[in-house]
């Protein structure tokens, strides 16, 4: 998802400064404030799968270099 994507979707809102070199920033609504559980969650089961995670992406890499090695 792109920023204007975010943006449409009512989630991040932007301030352009009227200086040069540009600048723009961009903050969250408070519709996407709303986010910010559903995205620690996330973050946390990723804590707690680290290891399995990690090991899974390894074996994936081995099996795509044996593969490109064939």
């Amino acid at each position: 998802m792109q920023l204007n994507e975010l943006e449409q979707h009512e989630l991040v809102s932007k301030i352009i400064h009227p200086v040069v070199p540009p600048k723009v920033e961009y903050y969250l609504t408070d519709f996407g404030k709303t986010l910010i559980p559903i995205i620690s969650a996330l973050g946390h089961w990723g804590d707690e799968n680290e290891d399995r995670l990690r090991n899974l992406i390894l074996r994936s890499h081995e099996k795509t270099s044996l593969n490109d090695e064939e």
